[in-house]
């Protein structure tokens, strides 16, 4: 039977805020919203036929039929209330990717909430802060590498930042078939020098990484892709996101420097480089001057072996010019790299030298066996990582595995260690690559009460059993 808006409204915040959030009363919500602004977004997700501009047409899982999701937008402080409808074959959920939200609205099945089956609706609801570059993405089995992605733009509530421009670049990996990354026809996979067929349905083994055969920005493949227009003279910010499944990125930007100016979302001092790295899950904001004019391009170090075919255009007003000109990755080159970073963000954490409790965590897997493991376990039989409201935490990271794994801790912003500078000077930051053969160390203040993921974010990885929890006490 269909129901009217109205209806669905009255119905869901009634029964599904009220089951989800036992201890608040809808009058409370309803007070929150007559102080800040609630801007509502209506989701359905749904398989839809798409085209990235270059290669077939396939089924794709999307957002309100579209690659990538609609864009959020909005002010710091102000209330965002998403009604998401599941119109997919299976159920799903909607992860803030970086955001510290409520825990019940964190989107983990299994943790902080039930998956949204299908024909079922969800609300989800929470503050919009801090400000930065974020995204949205399912977190539910491979739906993310099928294309339930999109960005998230927490503006600064004052002082947005002094450029003339701002544009949001979503790097994106596909293997363009019907079912993207898991489909369930003949797929290419990394390592095997043959076709594979595999169910990721009806097999309890994890499915290794696809070759790819399509790298997006946006949605669509060069040169389907439309140019970014600049004009001489103006300053350009670029929201860097990758949600891609197993793909990093270095990017360079032909004829430019670019200046990053916040990771993750959180504000650094300005640092110039060459190349950005960027792993799945990071984000960077970039600015550059536009006092080059011409036809460039901001491209991917290719592979080496061909597979890399992420650009993106950049065109100056004026210019008349066919081809864009791709930039050179001959060395030497600048690659900031973390321990150059410097956060603008004060430390108001505990006043400890030491962290009260540390927790060694030991990232290995892939060598003749499809798991990846913390500490030799597959998740859900992984250690609990326990930890007090208010306390100092450090978690130790040594990759003894030949892949990079891109670390990321929901609920919270970290700070990576580097004991070169000032504790108040680390870079605040959610996801982080521990390269192969490395050891790195984060450390983070348990101040947001609940059950939490922490995992790696190639998707891959994750589903091979690369996760544990951090878990509070009770007291």
């Amino acid at each position: 039977m269909d129901i009217t808006r109205r209806e669905f409204l009255r119905a869901a915040i009634g029964v599904g805020i009220a089951f989800q959030f036992p201890g608040i009363k809808l009058g409370t919500l309803k007070a929150e919203e007559n102080s800040k602004r609630v801007n509502e977004f209506n989701f359905t997700t749904s398989p839809a036929r798409v085209n990235l501009g270059r290669g077939p047409d396939f089924v794709a899982w999307t957002y309100n039929g579209q690659i990538p999701g609609p864009e959020i937008r909005v002010k710091e402080g102000e209330i965002i209330r998403v009604f998401l409808h599941n119109s997919l074959p299976e159920e799903t959920t909607i992860h803030w990717h970086g955001l510290p939200v409520p825990n019940a609205m964190d989107g983990v099945p299994g943790v902080t909430q039930a998956g949204i089956s299908p024909g079922k609706s969800f609300i989800y609801e929470f503050e919009a802060r801090p400000a930065g570059s974020f995204i949205y993405h399912s977190h539910v089995g491979y739906q993310l590498d099928q294309g339930l992605y999109g960005p998230l733009i927490i503006e600064p509530s004052h002082n947005p930042g002094d450029y003339d421009r701002d544009y949001t670049l979503m790097l994106e990996d596909w293997v363009m078939q019907d079912g993207g990354g898991p489909a369930t026809k003949r797929r290419r996979t990394m390592g095997m020098g043959m076709m594979r067929r595999r169910n990721f349905h009806s097999s309890s083994v994890p499915l290794t990484e696809p070759v790819y055969d399509g790298y997006a920005v946006n949605g669509r493949i060069y040169p389907a892709i439309e140019p970014l227009i600049v004009k001489k003279g103006e300053r350009v910010k670029l929201r860097i996101m990758n949600p891609s499944s197993s793909t990093i990125y270095n990017l360079r930007l032909a004829g430019h420097i670019l200046t990053i100016t916040h990771a993750d979302g959180n504000p650094i001092e300005p640092i110039n480089t060459d190349v950005l790295r960027i792993g799945m899950g990071e984000r960077y904001d970039v600015e550059f001057r536009a006092d080059n004019p011409g036809f460039w391009l901001l491209s991917a170090m290719d592979t080496g072996d061909g597979e890399s075919q992420l650009k993106v255009p950049i065109l100056y007003k004026g210019i008349r010019a066919k081809e864009p000109v791709p930039p050179s990755f001959i060395p030497p080159l600048r690659y900031a790299s973390y321990w150059d970073m410097r956060s603008k963000i004060p430390y108001t954490g505990p006043d400890k030298r030491y962290p009260e409790r540390g927790y060694r965590q030991v990232l290995s897997g892939g060598m003749h066996s499809p798991y990846w493991t913390i500490n030799g376990r597959i998740y859900p039989n992984a250690d609990r990582l326990s930890v007090k409201k208010g306390e100092l935490v450090k978690l130790s990271y040594w990759n003894h595995s030949m892949m990079p794994h891109p670390m990321h801790l929901h609920g919270h912003f970290f700070r990576i260690r580097n004991p070169s500078i000032p504790r108040e000077l680390w870079i605040l930051k959610d996801t982080v690559i521990v390269d192969p053969m490395r050891r790195l160390e984060i450390e983070f203040i348990a101040d947001n009460r609940g059950n939490w993921f922490h995992h790696c974010h190639n998707l891959y990885h994750l589903a091979a059993g690369m996760a544990n929890m951090v878990v509070y006490e009770s007291s």
